[in-house]
């Protein structure tokens, strides 16, 4: 027998040994959460089935005072709607699983945060519900049923569900603290992509994941245990649990890891290049027979951009409507303060770069904005914006106007006629775009509004960047929730009056 053939007998067995320990450790973990979430979800079903019975024992045995209470066969012989209650709760039931199941093998995310566990719950408890309704309908029997019964009982639910996922939330936390099922974590790549990363692991509240170093080809110190060459070695030692790559560029190393890692039970995910650019707005296409990454500029588009102007023309139009009277009596006490125009027309750069006139109470004297030259050494903004907190040019009333933020009122005007939105980036200048840089420009991609991020977290107190990133934030991680959020957020920046001049 050949050499090459005796260690071949001698190596092969000993690898599917240590890959078979690295799967076997792994499924022990992975079992042991399984175990305990089917547990939690078998209480879940328990509870549910425990609160009918009380239900049934409190409301519909009222009228039943002969029949044993502890006795549900009992009441399957004597209660006539017994059965038809009965019905509702298995297919509420089934109904509810099905739900349960679309969730966990349709949602695409296999870590979720205590909240998006209980809005899954929610929404499924909300949708078996609402489905049995309609399914009794159909069968006839939804006359019989008592509303405030089924109602109490969807409450009840709803409320052992979050004790439930509380409960079940704390036993886990309390395993990976412990360290019986924590996830060990190795990065291949130590650069700022990498070490960004291990630093939101170990910073990640659950301590679920246990960093335990990284692989780097041009790096050395005590973190990196090697070159990506020992990527098999340090897997067999360190019984890794979930690989993250964050060199994408470079194909040929992460082709040969990835032959490398197949045969073990191991997680790989990698960290797309450009993710900071992405941010939360890529699509993935497959028009074609590559796959490919999408960059969408924000999420507001399609039909959310009709939504938005819906909004916006409702809006400001009962905006208008209520604050005409207020409108009238600024108007004519801007006209008796100082000689002028009541309105200030001005332009401004708003969507894709398209001017618009910009419609504001006037709140300086007249010709000032000839006068701003002289005052420019006086400017206390930073960038290509000019803001002082005590300038010469302010009238009497528009210091207060400003204070306010009533001298923008106008602008309802713009936003009814699409020009600007509700809420938004600031609309600027056209001296101001004029030094945007090209990452500057992206506020530019949404209409302009009239509060905004930028509003309600200082004003004019921000430094010119910081406004640029609040909107930026904005426009990339756009929702009606960060809408309201905003909205809500609005009302008390506005009367506190702080951060504007």
């Amino acid at each position: 027998m050949r050499i090459s053939e005796l260690a071949n007998q001698q190596v092969y067995p000993h690898r599917v040994r240590t890959v078979g320990t690295v799967a076997k450790e792994r499924l022990t973990k992975k079992r042991s959460l399984v175990f305990l979430g089917r547990w939690f979800i078998a209480m879940e079903y328990v509870g549910y089935v425990v609160t009918f019975y009380l239900l049934m024992a409190a409301k519909v045995l009222q009228d039943y005072p002969q029949i044993n209470r502890f006795n549900p066969i009992e009441w399957s012989r004597e209660i006539s709607v017994f059965t038809d209650y009965a019905i509702f709760l298995l297919i509420f039931l089934v109904i509810h699983a099905f739900a349960i199941v679309q969730n966990q093998l349709f949602s695409g995310k296999a870590e979720r945060s205590f909240f998006e566990q209980y809005r899954l719950s929610f929404r499924s408890l909300v949708y078996a519900f609402l489905i049995t309704l309609g399914i009794t309908f159909l069968l006839k029997t939804t006359f019989l049923y008592s509303r405030v019964t089924l109602v109490t009982f969807l409450v009840m639910v709803m409320l052992e569900s979050l004790i439930l996922l509380g409960v079940k939330g704390v036993i886990i936390n309390k395993r990976y603290r412990a360290g019986v099922v924590k996830q060990q974590v190795l990065i291949v790549g130590a650069g700022r992509v990498g070490t960004k990363l291990q630093e939101q692991l170990s910073q990640s509240a659950d301590l679920k994941h246990d960093v335990i170093g990284y692989l780097d080809d041009r790096k050395q110190g005590k973190d990196i245990l090697g070159k990506t060459s020992e990527l098999e070695r340090i897997i067999q030692q360190q019984h890794i649990d979930t690989i993250y790559i964050t060199i994408p560029s470079e194909r040929h190393i992460i082709e040969s890891m990835l032959h490398t890692v197949y045969k073990y039970d191991v997680d790989i995910r990698i960290i797309p290049e450009m993710f900071d650019r992405m941010a939360t707005v890529f699509a993935f296409r497959s028009d074609l027979e590559l796959p490919c990454l999408q960059i969408v500029k924000t999420p507001l588009r399609g039909i959310n951009v009709f939504l938005k102007r819906v909004a916006d023309i409702v809006g400001s139009f009962l905006l208008l409507l209520l604050t005409s009277p207020l409108l009238l009596v600024l108007s004519i006490w801007i006209k008796l303060d100082s000689k002028g125009e009541v309105f200030f027309k001005q332009s401004r750069v708003g969507k894709n770069g398209i001017p618009f006139q910009m419609l504001k109470f006037r709140s300086m004297q007249q010709g000032a904005e000839w006068e701003q030259r002289a005052l420019f050494k006086a400017n206390e903004a930073s960038g290509p914006v000019f803001k002082m907190r005590n300038d010469p040019r302010v009238t009497r009333i528009g210091a207060w106007l400003r204070r306010y933020s009533l001298d923008e009122l106008p602008q309802l005007w713009n936003v009814l006629k699409g020009e600007m939105s509700l809420i938004g980036p600031r609309p600027p200048l056209p001296s101001e775009v004029a030094q945007y840089t090209d990452y500057h420009w992206r506020r530019m991609d949404v209409l302009p509004g009239m509060t905004g991020l930028w509003q309600v977290s200082g004003r004019s107190d921000l430094d010119f960047e910081d406004w640029i990133d609040l909107d930026i934030y904005y426009i990339e991680r756009w929702s009606f929730a960060l809408e309201m959020k905003i909205l809500i957020k609005t009302i008390p920046a506005v009367i506190k009056g702080s951060g504007a001049y």
